[in-house]
């Protein structure tokens, strides 16, 4: 009988002793956001026009003020080529497919000579590439080509506009509207910032960035031409597009990539309607005419040929614009600056055990250190996942992990216990129980 007590009472100990402990409850002390400390800088915008800036991966853009749709022109070949590159997508350094110019693609070329515009020679049965497409396109500023590739994706230049509009509504560009592929109508219409969200769409497509930044381009029939933004390749500028026309005037966006502790960003700038040089005015054609019979002094008339003003050629028509952005984006890029958001060992959370009748907390701190990149006044959002503590978890051990994000940046650091989660003696266990 002794021995059956003895037996029950070793067995009672076991139990008690081996009881499984209860998980410890965790609980987060991450808060929800992390402000940039700081302001902006106060930046030069254009006295005329429109300018914008945006830094895509920091999710942050600005505008000088209020702002109305105005002619864009060249602009527009942006979300052309965005467009053709969502409908036929070309990985960076490839040719694509051949497109053979047509009948009417020549004729739009004709048209458009006659017109006076920005074109490149394209002959019948002439083939070229997707991606020659759009370095003329986008390089050389060729409307044919805008036209020619407009028909190639949706077989005519209205369909591929109504593509080119349902593209910018989905960016947010609500005031934005297009009337033709190319922009030399008037009646193509935007705003700085949103031109910038089509640039920032087109230089997240690794083709559209790597032909923008392209200093020069040769082409069959032409040969080499530059960059018609000639910032490109100089200054840490790697795009983006121009545009000019009377009605819209000088228009230019350019794309600088600046490094901030060993971290490339890409910051955007844009102004609209500015400013251009005076155009050069030819001499005036003077015919004096005068009947042979009438004597020297009577009967002759004058008349004075002379060109019409928007016709008129503008030597530079980004002269004054070009200062303009280039101080705009100068000015960007100085304000991105890096931004701590975790420090290793800093406490943002516990582990926490109950028993005998007290709880015992575990720090749960970052086991590294983050920062990403911001523009003073922004706020940093934090989230912080954790997993389950089995009991006596050692120190060291990862029980989670917090997210910083802003932007399209994005840092994870894992969270560890900052000590061995405690437990009992056996003593207490035998005594208390579970």
């Amino acid at each position: 009988m002794a021995v059956l007590l003895v037996g029950a009472a070793a067995a009672l100990a076991a139990t008690r002793i081996n009881q499984p402990l209860a998980h410890p409850a965790t609980h987060a002390a991450l808060p929800m956001e992390v402000a940039v400390h700081g302001t902006g800088p106060a930046l030069p915008w254009p006295t005329r026009g429109q300018g914008a800036v945006a830094v895509p991966s920091l999710g942050y853009a600005d505008q000088s003020g209020p702002e109305h749709p105005v002619p864009i022109a060249s602009l527009t070949k942006m979300t052309n080529a965005v467009v053709i590159l969502r409908d036929h997508p070309l990985p960076a350094g490839a040719a694509g497919p051949l497109i053979i110019i047509t009948a009417a693609d020549v004729a739009e070329y004709d048209n458009e000579l006659h017109n006076d515009e920005s074109t490149i020679p394209i002959r019948f049965g002439e083939v070229l590439s997707e991606r020659q497409m759009l370095e003329a396109m986008l390089i050389v500023s060729a409307n044919d080509i805008a036209y020619s590739l407009a028909v190639w994706d949706a077989g005519s230049e209205p369909a591929f506009v109504a593509k080119m509009n349902a593209l910018v509504a989905s960016l947010g560009a609500t005031g934005t509207l297009y009337v033709d592929a190319s922009g030399y109508e008037p009646g193509s219409v935007s705003t700085a910032s949103d031109c910038l969200r089509v640039a920032a769409a087109g230089m997240a497509d690794p083709t559209f960035a790597e032909v923008v930044a392209m200093p020069s381009v040769t082409l069959p029939m032409v040969g080499t031409l530059p960059n018609i933004v000639t910032e490109v390749g100089s200054n840490g500028v790697v795009g983006v597009k121009s545009g000019y026309t009377s009605q819209a005037g000088a228009c230019l966006i350019l794309a600088g990539v600046r490094s901030v502790q060993g971290r490339p960003v890409l910051v955007l700038a844009a102004v609209l309607g500015q400013p251009t040089p005076p155009p050069i005015v030819p001499a005036s054609t003077t015919t004096t005419t005068r009947p042979a019979t009438a004597p020297p002094s009577r009967g002759s008339s004058t008349t004075t040929t002379t060109t019409p003003p928007n016709d008129l050629q503008i030597p530079d028509p980004f002269r004054f614009a070009r200062p303009v952005v280039e101080k705009l984006l100068n000015a960007a890029e100085t304000a991105v600056v890096p931004v701590t958001v975790a420090t290793a060992d800093r406490v943002v959370g516990a582990a926490t055990v109950t028993w005998g009748g007290s709880a015992h907390p575990v720090p749960i701190v970052t086991a590294g250190g983050a920062w990403l990149l911001a523009w003073p006044g922004q706020t940093v959002a934090s989230t912080s996942g954790l997993s389950p503590v089995p009991p006596g978890s050692t120190k060291g051990s990862r029980v989670g992990t917090a997210m910083f994000s802003l932007g399209t940046q994005i840092e994870v650091v894992p969270l560890r216990l900052a000590s061995t989660v405690p437990e009992p003696s056996w003593w207490w266990r035998l005594v208390h129980g579970p």
